[in-house]
């Protein structure tokens, strides 16, 4: 109990650390269990033959059980983790899409189905458990009450008892058996085994809500119209089935309660009627056995001090140790949220500065940015202004330009026509045959030429004639395209 109330603080490497140590340690414990009753029934083993084949039937059929349910709790978790590393897998890349928004909330609902459907079957079948476990107990005390029982008579028995007194012992002996399965115990138990536990089926926060409430209005109807306000999960129906179940609860608890005294006078009253047999049986040993009854009471009475004073001294120990993690939770509690309230601290005050920073940030972009759009502004202003300004200038030099050509074209225009005036008197005066023979007529240099006499040191004539025409100038050689 102290190690599940101080798990609570624990992170979840150091609970699945002390999972592991403890699982260890009950398997530990499992194996030398196992070789004490194998030692146990080996030393023994000619003796209680029979016995011993019909455990070892049982002990195996229980391991293969245990074997079986094991393997099916370990595919279960297997599937489980399969599912979940998936899921893990599949939202690290993921684009934000309403399909896919779907798809993963289906998958998140189908993994807490899955882990709800084992945590409530392991729930049930751990209430199974209990419940046997509370049977086989109350046997085993059963039994324990019969062998105390036989060893306060063991005394008491001699060969001159009266076959009455041995009648008695057996009647007795008989009751006791018969105690091990009384019908309320049965009834009681297999109640809550069928309806799930102390709870009815319900979780611990639930029901000590209804238990509340249903004190608060002392069992009245009424109380189920404030408790729908407080659970709800849970439907007027199914308030009105658990509030059945109480009351059978109650009414089998107190049949229970009520066996369970009458068991006890029916124990006490047979005692005394044993004792009041052996005393008329061994009057002669009324003395001795008196002393010895004085003897056991006192023995039963000294254990029973002892046993409550252990009991005691263990819940004492149990609520200090208790407190104690309890306080050194509170300690850590608070360090941890002192811890967490710096943190956020902290990131508070981080986070303000980088939103001061931020802002900062936005007013000099801002600012940058309405600068450079008025500079721009001012630039395209100046550009335009520059550009009327050049465009003007450029039209008034073209109109210039176009002037000066047009003044300069003009005075071509004038200047020829005045030169065409000039020919035009020119000719008036001037009278030119025209001839087209001079054409082929020798040229006044070509005939200077033909009366100036030359030497020519390579003929011996001394002279040479020249064509009086260029049409009758020799030719070397005929071009073949002329042919």
């Amino acid at each position: 109990m102290a190690q599940i109330v101080g798990k609570s603080s624990l992170t979840n490497a150091d609970r699945e650390k002390d999972s592991i140590l403890a699982i260890r340690q009950l398997e530990k414990r499992i194996r030398q269990l196992n070789r004490e009753i194998d030692t146990s029934f080996n030393s023994r083993h000619n003796e209680y033959i029979d016995l011993y084949n019909e455990l070892s039937t049982d002990k195996n059929d229980y391991e293969r059980a245990f074997e079986a349910e094991k393997y099916r709790i370990r595919q279960q978790l297997s599937r489980i983790s399969q599912a979940i590393r998936s899921f893990s897998k599949d939202i690290k890349h993921i684009k934000p899409d309403l399909n896919i928004v779907n798809k993963i909330s289906a998958t998140i609902e189908e993994i807490e189905q899955t882990i709800y459907t084992f945590k409530e079957a392991t729930r049930m079948k751990y209430e199974e458990l209990i419940a046997e476990e509370r049977l086989l107990s109350n046997e085993v005390q059963a039994l324990n009450d019969k062998i105390d029982l036989w060893s306060s008579q063991k005394y008491q028995r001699s060969e001159s008892a009266q076959p009455q007194s041995a009648r008695r012992i057996e009647t007795l002996s008989a009751k006791t058996t018969t105690s091990n399965l009384l019908p309320e115990i049965v009834d009681f138990d297999r109640f809550l085994l069928e309806t799930g536990g102390l709870t009815g089926g319900w979780d611990d926060y639930d029901h000590g809500t209804f238990m509340r409430i249903r004190n608060k209005y002392k069992g009245q109807p009424k109380f189920i119209d404030d408790l729908i306000g407080f659970l709800p999960t849970r439907t007027r129906d199914q308030i009105n089935e658990h509030e059945k179940w109480y009351q059978n609860y109650n009414i089998l608890g107190a049949k229970r309660r009520e066996a369970l005294r009458q068991w006890r006078e029916q124990k006490e009253h047979a005692k005394e009627a044993i004792l009041n047999d052996a005393e008329k049986v061994h009057h002669s040993q009324k003395e001795y056995d008196e002393a010895k009854q004085r003897q056991l009471q006192e023995e039963k009475e000294r254990e029973r001090v002892e046993k409550l004073q252990k009991v005691h001294a263990w819940k004492l120990e149990r609520e200090t140790k208790q407190r104690q993690l309890e306080e050194e939770e509170q300690r850590e509690l608070d360090r941890k949220r002192l811890i967490e309230e710096k943190r956020l601290a902290g990131k508070e005050e981080q986070k303000k500065y980088v939103e001061t920073i931020k802002r900062e940030r936005d007013e000099y972009e801002r600012n940058a940015r309405e600068q450079e759009a008025k500079q721009q502004r001012f630039e395209q202003d100046l550009r335009k202004k520059v550009a009327t300004m050049e465009i003007k200038k450029f039209r008034q030099r073209d109109m210039e330009n176009l002037e000066e050509k047009l003044n300069r074209e003009r005075l071509q225009r004038e200047q020829e026509q005045e030169k065409q005036r000039r020919l035009e008197s020119i000719k008036e005066h001037v009278n030119i045959h025209y001839d087209p023979q001079n054409l082929y007529e020798p040229t006044s240099a070509w005939k200077q030429r033909l009366d100036t006499p030359r030497e020519n040191n390579n003929t011996s004539s001394g002279s040479k004639q020249y064509p009086q025409s260029i049409i009758h100038v020799p030719h070397r050689a005929v071009p073949s395209w002329r042919q």
